[in-house]
């Protein structure tokens, strides 16, 4: 079996297109909620943190 390399560049390209993804999955689900559900505290800190990965990424 050959192991798959592949260098870092490939790899933070892997994770933002990852995050990016979560991210607009959880704008989704986030407007999908009803206010007075307490759920969309936890998806918008979910989104939020998500978001900073990906500005760590784009400046990394």
């Amino acid at each position: 079996m050959e192991v798959l390399r592949v260098n870092e560049e490939e790899k933070l390209e892997v994770l933002k297109r990852l995050a990016e993804k979560a991210l607009k999955e959880l704008e989704e689900a986030y407007k999908r909620l009803p206010d007075t559900d307490n759920g969309k505290a936890y998806l918008f800190r979910g989104k939020e943190r998500v978001r900073l990965m990906l500005n760590i990424l784009e400046e990394g």
